[in-house]
């Protein structure tokens, strides 16, 4: 009898697990939905996720907070390169490269854009298109930051939860 009792209740909470899992995807694909439609991301932000079947399960649980992290840092470097009394086109350029290279390959298609947009107002040594252009990489990060912050916190509990095996 304990043996038919240990099963039932195994039974039950791999069923818990499942449905949990089936919550979270759920939720997840929503918000990915939603910007997508918005015209935020692309199809490369489900083709980063799918990594993980390849680099493991965890990829992409760690790999969004540490982008989130170093677009922060340099939304924050090109703001600090903005308020220089003389603006330095070089290193706006630099950073907007390093920017676009990591927001395109995870599927930012918009920020991706704006980074697009910089170069070509840093290169053209245009302050104004420079300023235009941070302000709209900084305004569309604020927008979808939770979003994306709240996809992360999906994703870690997917990892938590399990394939359900």
């Amino acid at each position: 009898m304990d043996a038919d009792l240990l099963q039932s209740f195994y039974i039950r909470s791999q069923q818990r697990a499942m449905a949990l899992r089936a919550a979270l995807i759920g939720r997840m694909q929503l918000i990915i939905m939603q910007l997508e439609q918005q015209g935020s991301l692309d199809f490369r932000f489900r083709d980063t996720i799918q990594l993980k079947e390849i680099q493991g399960p965890n990829f992409f649980a760690n790999l969004l907070p540490t982008f989130l992290n170093d677009t922060r840092t340099a939304l924050r470097d090109l703001t600090k390169l903005m308020e220089a009394e003389f603006l330095n086109f070089e290193a706006v350029d630099q950073v907007a490269i390093k920017l676009r290279g990591a927001t395109a390959s995870i599927g930012l298609c918009r920020m991706a854009r704006s980074c697009g947009d910089l170069r070509n107002a840093a290169g053209n040594r245009i302050p104004a298109g420079c300023a235009l252009a941070v302000n709209e990489l900084k305004h569309e990060f604020s927008r979808i930051y939770q979003k994306l912050e709240e996809v992360g916190q999906l994703e870690r509990r997917l990892v938590a939860v399990g394939d359900g095996s």
